[in-house]
């Protein structure tokens, strides 16, 4: 029943119907004019709004915004339309490509007595774009209880990438790589693999060692802590950890939604409860996924994609990402952009894992249950603006009870990151270096990241011409350093991330 248009309507009913939603991306199809003054257009004879909307790329409803037309069906020959607005306008309203978090479909359920044109009207959309978003074959017939998408799901805008640089070392004379990692906090095993040695018994002075290897953060992160999330569902903290961390690197590194990250978290419980070493000896799976080829190969042999046959996360996580960007990029696709984290579970399960959702160990409504779950526990931890994570082992959470720096400075950020490990008083920014070595810490001009808060003098590097400014740093490269500051550029209370030159600051080093 309900044929897609009533006999009575006419053309201009239909095209007024068909670009009702088109007013509201209006402003992002404007926003790329590079016009200085609003494009106008003299009406011709037999034009209507609706072939000058077309041939501008606009809308009717925005033609009669622009224009002050009260009756969009009388224009007249020789008549001047505004098809846009002024450059200086639209930057005020310009609107973002995509929403910060996903946005689910809106549907509707047909009821008796329906039309296409009455949903259509009452939803505030066009016909047309309820025929396509519902993908109708017979646009003349719907029926009681087919379910109709008004709008369908948009995927959350991800943030641009933040690259993190290497953290490299100059050889010394005199240097071993055992001093150099001591000294760097990390093992002579990491820096011959980051710096691809083919020995780690010779070294040479100027030599260019990689202490961390680069890093590239393509979408968001998660702010919540082990401990929280452990009391917040039945895990232990090390494997609430693991959840964490797989789910940060699917977002972090694959670009991946909440939704689907949640849902791939879902699987994950189901094969392994979040333990890298879960091993299934019959079936010749292992971790956190289930991967096959671990034991025996009756299943294939996944883990032969694997940089080492070790049973640690880090190995997993890099396996998952071999295969997302190899073998499995539908994977990636389907589920990287799912807006519904019950869907991607199933997606997951079927095209990941390989398991059909009619086989029983699939436990369907299980894992859409548990999907769902890590939506709802993570989703107001999602820090959706790309900012990243200083990777500092301290008391987590914000330092809000006791930081006795001024809220949303440069300060009480540094404060906030490094908590007892540094002082209460040490004044202005510009003051830190001297009062923190009175206090015996070290501060010199070698940064070391994630270790280190760099002191700007005032003026220096875009820093306050009186009061100066700090920042944490995250990484360091030969002779620029990458930190992570408040109230820069980004503003008061926000965090931005930024590369300096090494020599623009002094240093005050945490490690103690």
């Amino acid at each position: 029943m309900g044929k897609h248009d009533q006999p009575t309507i006419n053309n201009y009913q239909k095209t007024t119907v068909k670009f009702a939603l088109s007013a509201s991306t209006v402003a992002g199809v404007l926003a790329f004019s590079n016009a200085a003054s609003a494009d106008t257009y003299t009406v011709e004879p037999g034009d209507s709004l609706w072939h000058i909307a077309q041939k501008f790329n606009t809308s009717v409803e925005a033609l009669t915004t622009l224009n002050g037309i009260s009756n969009p069906a009388q224009i007249v020959a020789g008549q001047t339309i505004e098809t846009s607005q002024p450059a200086q306008a639209v930057a005020a309203t310009a609107t973002p490509a995509a929403p910060a978090k996903a946005q689910p479909a809106i549907t509707y359920t047909v009821k008796p007595g329906d039309t296409l044109w009455d949903i259509a009207q009452a939803q505030n959309v066009s016909v047309e774009d309820i025929i396509k978003n519902s993908k109708l074959t017979n646009t003349d017939f719907i029926y009681i209880g087919q379910e109709l998408i008004i709008k369908p799901a948009v995927a959350a805008k991800r943030p641009d990438p933040i690259i993190i640089p290497a953290v490299t070392y100059i050889v010394k004379p005199g240097d071993t790589l055992w001093d150099i990692a001591q000294a760097q906090k990390v093992s002579v095993e990491d820096i011959t693999k980051h710096s691809k040695l083919p020995s780690p018994d010779y070294i040479f002075a100027g030599q260019e060692l990689v202490i961390k290897p680069a890093q590239t953060i393509n979408g968001s992160i998660l702010t919540i802590t082990a401990e929280t999330l452990a009391s917040e569902t039945n895990l232990t903290v090390v494997n609430a950890q693991n959840a964490i961390d797989i789910a940060n690197h699917l977002m972090a590194q694959e670009g991946f939604t909440l939704e689907g990250a949640s849902g791939a978290l879902a699987v994950a419980e189901r094969e392994s409860g979040f333990n890298p070493e879960a091993v299934n000896h019959s079936g010749g799976v292992a971790g956190v996924f289930q991967w096959s080829g671990w034991s025996n190969m009756i299943n294939g042999n996944r883990w032969s994609k694997a940089e080492a046959r070790t049973l640690s996360l880090d190995v997993q996580l890099k396996l998952v990402s071999t295969e997302l960007n190899g073998a499995f990029t539908k994977v990636k696709d389907s589920v990287g952009n799912a807006t519904d984290p019950k869907q991607a579970s199933l997606d997951w399960s079927l095209y990941y894992e390989g398991v059909a959702l009619t086989d029983p160990q699939t436990q369907v409504s299980i894992i859409e249950q548990n999907a769902q779950k890590w939506y709802d526990l993570l989703k107001d931890y999602v820090d959706f603006d790309g900012d990243l994570a200083v990777p500092i082992d301290v008391n987590q959470g914000p330092y809000s009870t006791g930081n006795t720096y001024t809220a949303g400075n440069c300060t009480w950020y540094a404060k906030d990151v490094f908590k007892a490990r540094m002082g209460d008083w040490w004044g202005n920014a510009k003051d830190w270096a001297a009062n923190a070595s009175r206090e015996g810490l070290r501060v010199d001009d070698q940064p070391v990241a994630n270790l280190t808060i760099a002191v700007f003098a005032p003026g220096s590097a875009g820093a306050d011409a009186t009061y100066g400014h700090v920042a944490v740093v995250i990484g360091v490269s030969g002779d620029t350093v990458t930190v992570k500051e408040m109230n820069a550029a980004a503003g008061l209370g926000k965090t931005s991330i930024r590369t300096i030159p090494k020599n623009a600051a002094s240093y005050i080093h945490m490690d103690y």
